[in-house]
């Protein structure tokens, strides 16, 4: 079995906490009333289960891979089972020693996940398969990681880039105008793409950052900031780069109006439906992952559309290394998982390049190899998918803070975003509160970890 007897250890800590008393039980129920996988399994197989956050379309095509794998070898036979809420029923179950042998996570969960002693390491064994970072594109491995330890291997990978609606573009005069590499260029394309009707209501905008508004941490890295210092644990956000994107965030309501902007998204649909902005033509210009390509897909499939990596401040513009977030799906094996040799075997099975590619083209997402093939990329659902990969192998691409306090960092930035957005609050006084309120956070945070582990 991977992994020292501090981790261990702190694993067993946490089940025999008198304020885990319940959690614990709830997971022996959880295990005799939870999901059932199929009972058709083939005789003398380590059988493992592999709890997943995916239903539907992305849930079926990993159940393909799954069976493919089950029908690769005589060994092993690896049971999907899809689970909702999948964080939190995870920790629980170890807490309760009874884990699933194969875990999919978010890549955030990481940290809080490790921390806990809720993961086994897998060093150890990805060096016995031959697994190294430099497998992976540049951006990838550190997700993979917390505190020098490889906790994770990937599933999936998503960028976010910059959507071009050339449709809208062409309506407005504009067609074959160059895509934007920095804010100013953003910003002069969205100002060309306004429209309003007689009353001075909007009818159409270019860009705006609250369309989907799923990322209102995230600007300051176009402008060359940055949330957390990892190697001090030291909360960034009131820096002043960040400061200036947030200034440049509010130049938005403060030159469109604010409830201008507000009447005209409370107008239109949602991501999701046919009457997304982006896919009407509402909205010329948003920020999305790959995924974006399965709604054009469903809903516009003869969209003309263009994918290029999000601007930056054109002091930091550097077309040969684009800026953009990277997020992934990874596989863990939990800490008390039966097997782990086992598990291991099919997490490195998944890492190989015809496994990688499948997933990732049927859930329209990048890869994450730093390797890709031709037909990986001539099969894509998504016609701007090397922008993302782009992205996905840039030495700028930025992740999501690895921090267990992370839920609670961009709460606060979502939460203070509204206030922004109404005009209700200044950038610099904004970010330095969430700043203070981060530290604190992070303070706390490390304080457990250090009595938890002494």
């Amino acid at each position: 079995m991977t992994g020292d007897g501090a981790e261990r250890r702190s694993v067993l800590d946490l089940s025999r906490r008198a304020t885990l008393g319940v959690i614990a039980a709830g997971a022996a129920g959880f295990a005799l009333f939870g999901p059932r996988p199929r009972q058709d399994v083939p005789k003398d197989r380590v059988v493992l289960d592999y709890w997943e956050k995916w239903t539907g379309a992305e849930g079926l095509a990993m159940q393909r891979l799954v069976d493919r794998f089950n029908e690769s070898q005589s060994e092993i036979f690896v049971r999907y089972l899809s689970i909702g809420s999948i964080d939190q029923k995870a920790m629980i179950a170890v807490a309760g020693r009874s884990p699933p042998d194969i875990l999919g996570l978010w890549s955030f969960n990481i940290p809080s996940f490790a921390e806990a002693g809720a993961l086994m390491p897998l060093d150890e064994l990805a060096a016995r398969r031959g697994i190294v970072p430099a497998d992976y594109a540049q951006a990838v491995w550190p997700m993979l990681t917390h505190r020098d330890r490889l906790w994770s291997l990937i599933s999936t990978c998503g960028t976010v880039a910059l959507y071009i609606n050339d449709d809208r573009l062409a309506e407005a005069g504009l067609a074959g105008a160059p895509a934007p590499t920095t804010i100013e260029e953003l910003d002069a394309l969205s100002d060309a793409l306004i429209e309003r009707r007689p009353t001075g209501d909007i009818e159409k905008l270019g860009f705006i950052h609250t369309d989907p508004g799923w990322w209102s941490w995230l600007w300051g890295y176009h402008f060359g900031g940055s949330l957390l210092d990892e190697q001090t644990n030291t909360a960034t956000a009131s820096a002043p780069e960040n400061v200036r994107a947030y200034e440049w965030a509010q130049s938005y309501p403060k030159k469109y109006g604010s409830r201008e902007l507000i009447k005209f998204q409370s107008g239109v649909g949602f991501y999701g439906t046919a009457q997304a902005p982006y896919l009407t033509g509402r909205v010329g210009l948003t920020i999305q992952g790959p995924w974006m390509a399965n709604l054009i897909q469903a809903f516009e499939p003869d969209l003309n559309y263009r994918v290029v990596p999000m601007p930056t401040i054109a002091s930091i513009a550097d077309a040969s290394r684009p800026v953009g977030l990277v997020d992934g799906d990874v596989l863990t094996i939990p800490a008390g998982a039966r097997e782990p040799e086992a598990s291991f075997a099919f997490i490195a099975w998944m890492q190989e390049q015809k496994q990688i590619e499948e997933i990732a083209t049927a859930h329209a997402k990048n890869s994450p190899l730093a390797s890709v093939s031709d037909a990986f990329i001539a099969g894509h659902p998504n016609r701007g998918i090397t922008a993302h990969n782009a992205i996905a192998g840039s030495d700028r691409a930025f992740r999501f803070p690895k921090t267990r306090v992370w839920p609670r960092y961009v709460s606060e930035f979502d939460a203070a975003f509204q206030r922004l957005w109404l005009l209700q609050d200044e950038p610099a006084s904004m970010l330095a509160s969430i700043n203070t309120r981060a530290q604190d956070a992070l303070d706390q945070a490390a304080a457990m970890h250090a009595r938890r582990h002494a």
